[in-house]
């Protein structure tokens, strides 16, 4: 006979997150159908991927994000007081509740079949940029999403575990696995 146990978590409430490169909310839906979790703060650089978000998200009954949408450049956040408004929210969540920040930054630096830049690519960039949010708002975990190139190849592995010792040097314990999308039910062949 097989015996197995169960541990059932009772949530008091649900655990705030903080989405950059929103796109069109699908990671953030994603998180949000699964009822532990609750988007708090909204990150998208185009107005028609966030316009798109926005009426989704109302069509299906969701709330409006806690701190809003912000359509900016996140590398423009933090150079800005838009950056300490930021850590402050993050602060304040982290008071009510457990709190996350998700997101992927555009990968076409580190495709095989991209523009394969780097981190010296203007998309490329945006990865370092989103670690540095991850590290000076210190949420209490984080989820980075990218192609399996940035972790794969040689020529942008250097630059991986660069971000990695960052994140460990603020602290986070780090897992990472290369999950292919079509596992999940999703209708594509795609390693992330």
């Amino acid at each position: 006979a097989l015996h197995r146990s169960f541990f059932v978590f009772a949530v008091k409430k649900k655990i705030n997150i903080f989405s950059f490169f929103s796109g069109a909310g699908f990671l953030d839906l994603g998180f949000e159908l699964s009822g532990f979790y609750e988007v708090v703060y909204v990150n998208e650089f185009h107005k028609a991927f966030n316009d798109v978000y926005k009426f989704a998200r109302s069509r299906m009954g969701i709330e409006e994000p806690k701190y809003g949408h912000h359509i900016e450049d996140i590398t423009k956040i933090i150079e800005t007081k838009s950056f300490e408004i930021l850590k402050k929210e993050v602060l304040e969540s982290k008071q009510e509740t457990l709190t996350g920040i998700i997101g992927g930054p555009p990968c076409p630096d580190f495709s095989i079949a991209g523009k394969n830049k780097g981190k010296d690519g203007e998309n490329g960039k945006l990865s370092g940029t989103y670690v540095k949010v991850i590290c000076e708002t210190l949420p209490d975990f984080f989820l980075f999403e990218n192609v399996k190139g940035l972790y794969r190849t040689a020529k942008h592995r250097e630059f991986f575990e660069h971000l990695k010792s960052q994140l460990e040097n603020s602290g986070y314990l780090l897992t990472e696995q290369l999950i292919n999308s079509i596992e999940y039910g999703a209708p594509q062949d795609r390693d992330r």
